[in-house]
């Protein structure tokens, strides 16, 4: 499995960069398990929603946006599921009955063309206004996904979401049509390019200016734990050595009064597919993200500083930017009465009793962060 989880997260990464390898790369991440293949489902809070696949499901794809979609109880109830869950993960016995299994069209009709008995989910959020579900799909020959197993989905997810954060400003640029190094150089994001030594072999402005370094240079990342993940990303993020920590975001402080920037470091791939931009010298990548001190607390980032489930962070982000419950609800297309109930737990969880002492703390995080301090978890 080692040299499939390595080779998924090349194909992720190149994904980044060039969105057309988004179907091998979701290949390549249901390879890891043997299965069929696997669905990448993205939803803008703008109710916009859409479909990637990998090449063994595509000749499903059409019909399940046009029909099956509104029928799809797995993803229906697992989409509201995924906020009150206790992890950022599912399969099918966490949404439907055996009998549910046994009789719905959506298993007894439309999965079995194509192969299909089960799932195993993760929920990863590129944006705070985008959420993605990445799901792998298996043979209903094989056992349902095993809690092991779907402890690699979602690592597997994470690197997804990383991904996607590059290519959602890339698109925003609308200058693609220019050639990638332009791109970036006019991305509203920074961006650098590394290699084994951690010298720099890209770098656009503002990645230059937050952090100081030039074209051959080597980039001297302020922490233990960014300098860890950098030397994580230059290594490529092997499953042998990968971490829950080198996934997390760093905080690097700027001058008064720009804001603090939100730093993640991943592979820069050396498939041949790689973008001219990686020039084969670099390794590793690292892209630099503005905190918005006005809008809500990006929910990844809150999900990895407090420990909290994506569903948390998501509905904890919005009440402590002081939505209500029932109109966090309908953005979010959850029952208001799951969004209370998830609130809950957050309280539990960070040690409040109201929204004003959860938005109070949000403050906080964002306060400490940006002041070099220590903040939970070290970030």
């Amino acid at each position: 499995m080692e040299k499939l989880f390595s080779r998924a997260v090349s194909l992720i990464y190149d994904a980044a960069l060039d969105p057309s390898l988004w179907p091998q790369a979701l290949q390549a991440f249901a390879d890891v398990f043997g299965d069929v293949g696997a669905v990448l489902i993205w939803r803008r809070e703008d109710d916009g929603f859409g479909t990637i696949v990998s090449p063994s499901l595509q000749h499903g794809q059409e019909e399940f946006e046009r029909y099956w979609r509104r029928h799809d109880i797995r993803a229906i109830r697992g989409a509201e599921k995924l906020y009150s869950a206790e992890q950022d993960v599912l399969c099918d016995y966490d949404v439907v009955t055996q009998e549910e299994i046994d009789t719905h069209p959506i298993y007894t009709e439309f999965l079995p063309r194509l192969g299909i008995g089960w799932f195993g989910a993760a929920s990863v959020a590129p944006d705070a206004a985008v959420s993605l579900i990445v799901s792998v799909q298996r043979a209903r020959a094989k056992p349902p996904f095993s809690r092991e197993e779907l402890a690699v989905v979602h690592e597997l997810a994470r690197h997804v979401e990383r991904a996607f954060r590059l290519s959602l400003r890339l698109f925003e640029t609308k200058t693609l049509n220019l050639g990638l190094t332009e791109a970036l150089q006019r991305a509203d994001v920074g961006v650098a390019a590394v290699d084994a030594a951690a010298r720099v072999v890209f770098v656009n402005e503002k990645a230059r200016k937050a952090l100081g370094c030039r074209p051959d240079e080597t980039v001297r990342l302020p922490t233990e734990q960014g300098r860890a993940a950098l030397q994580h990303a230059i290594d490529g993020y092997g499953a042998g050595d990968a971490s829950e920590a080198s996934l997390k975001p760093l905080i690097l402080e700027q001058a008064a009064p720009l804001p603090p920037l939100v730093a993640y470091c991943f592979p820069a791939s050396r498939a041949k597919s790689a973008s001219d931009i990686m020039l084969t010298r670099a390794r590793a990548m690292i892209l630099l993200l503005e905190t918005q001190p006005n809008e809500p607390v990006d929910p990844a980032f809150l999900r990895d500083i407090l420990g909290l489930t994506l569903g948390e962070a998501r509905i904890a982000a919005l009440i402590g930017h002081g939505v209500a419950p029932k109109a966090a609800a309908e953005r979010l297309g959850i029952a208001e009465s799951t969004v209370r109930t998830v609130l809950k737990r957050v309280f539990h969880k960070v040690g409040v009793s109201r929204q004003s002492e959860l938005a109070a703390l949000l403050n906080r995080v964002a306060t400490l962060a940006a002041g070099g301090k220590a903040a939970p978890h070290d970030a």
